[in-house]
């Protein structure tokens, strides 16, 4: 087996009033364009904090912050081998307070709100990330559980809940 790098990110499901806020990401080095929540790497000094990392990935690409929130949860963890690196993912969810401002631009693609009763196969999302969201639309948001996902180099679960 080779050796393998390593990468952390996050990502951030943010709800406000019935729907989910995600992004279309452009031109991102770790995946195709695609759907995802809100989020990017860890740095190095957030790898004990994946919160941190999280609640600045907000900040930067859309203008949240802490204070603007309300029940910022770790719902899963995700590892994907990717043949080429070992990728863990800390999926958030979050809501957004009544009256903060609702975020419409972010320079890494475009914001697009979403009802939590829409259909999460019709969008084209990375492997742990439609996982996982559609998870958590069918019924993670039922609970408080922390789940765990795996998923190997052909885009296969190894691994869930």
């Amino acid at each position: 087996m080779p050796l393998r790098s390593t990468r952390h990110l996050t990502s951030v499901f943010l709800v406000r009033e019935g729907s989910v806020l995600l992004l279309y990401r452009r031109g991102s080095r770790a995946i195709a364009d695609s759907w995802v929540g809100i989020g990017g790497h860890v740095e190095p000094h957030e790898l004990t904090d994946p919160t941190a990392a999280a609640l600045r990935e907000l900040d930067e690409e859309i203008g949240v912050t802490a204070d603007q929130l309300t029940d910022l949860a770790l719902r899963y963890v995700a590892v994907r081998d990717t043949g080429d690196e070992v990728r863990t993912t800390y999926y958030f969810t979050a809501n957004l307070r009544p009256a903060a401002p609702v975020p419409t631009e972010c320079t890494e693609g475009d914001l697009r709100w979403f009802d939590l009763t829409m259909d999460p196969t019709t969008l084209d999302m990375p492997p742990t990330a439609r996982i996982a969201f559609a998870h958590w639309l069918s019924c993670g948001r039922q609970d408080e559980q922390l789940r765990f996902i795996m998923v190997d180099a052909d885009g296969r679960e190894t691994g869930q809940f």
